[in-house]
């Protein structure tokens, strides 16, 4: 497969506060993985395993920010 280069050149990228940043993550991963499921790379109930790992993990790195930030 030939390496492509894609360059924006488009309005400025916005900043993204650490909530937005997490949220627009979080978005991008679910589509991942509705891609995955709908090309028949994924069953239904691998997606919600997937999910629900993902939501695991994102609220261990939260207490692990928060327990930080009492340092």
């Amino acid at each position: 497969m030939k390496h492509r280069e894609f360059v924006y050149v488009g309005q400025p990228i916005p900043e993204l506060n650490e909530q937005e940043y997490e949220a627009f993550l979080i978005n991008i991963q679910t589509a991942i993985l509705l891609s995955l499921e709908k090309r028949n790379l994924l069953t239904a109930s691998q997606r919600k395993c997937c999910l629900l790992e993902l939501e695991k993990r994102r609220r261990l790195s939260q207490k692990e920010e928060r327990g930080n930030e009492s340092i």
